[in-house]
């Protein structure tokens, strides 16, 4: 099911409510539920950093790779890149397996799971992306702006790129 959303903040809501459908019922694509989740968000207007608890997911599970699961060659894996401008901070971090921390590269997990698994992306992983992405829009005023999502027509698979323009704004400078 295709939606549009006027803002970030609603974009980020929809996917964060998925993830919750997905932990209560099993079900990401329940819409019904996603649909109440997601307006109960949108009412509360509440902080996405607020309501995770990623970490303590990464605490429980830390000893296995967050995407497959492998318990050998654990490395600290930047959800969003330090190459594609992601922050070097702990909601930015998971544990990952040598295989999938190689495949994933310098992709976010948007861009290594397109097209067809981004619905498949694991809870922690999700979680944590998510949270990142509220605090970068919300620290650059950029959650409810209807412009900035019009002009670079954000969509789940384009939210990383408020990295890489603050990237390139930042080599501008220079």
């Amino acid at each position: 099911m295709s939606r549009s959303f006027a803002t970030v903040r609603q974009l980020l809501y929809w996917e964060y409510s998925k993830l919750v459908a997905g932990s209560a019922i099993g079900n990401r694509r329940a819409f019904a539920f996603v649909n109440t989740t997601y307006s109960k968000l949108l009412a509360s207007n509440s902080a996405l950093p607020d309501i995770l608890r990623e970490n303590k997911l990464l605490l429980e599970q830390g000893n296995s790779c967050a995407y497959c699961g492998e318990v050998t060659k654990l490395h600290w894996e930047h959800i969003i890149p330090k190459a594609a401008g992601g922050p070097d901070h702990i909601d930015n971090l998971v544990r990952a397996c040598e295989r999938c921390n190689l495949t994933k590269g310098p992709r976010d997990p948007y861009q290594w799971y397109c097209p067809d698994r981004m619905d498949n992306i694991p809870r922690l992983v999700l979680g944590k992306l998510l949270k990142t992405l509220f605090d970068v829009y919300s620290e650059k005023n950029l959650l409810d702006s209807e412009d900035y999502m019009r002009a670079f027509k954000v969509q789940r698979t384009t939210l990383c790129q408020v990295f890489r323009l603050s990237q390139e704004k930042n080599a501008g400078t220079d």
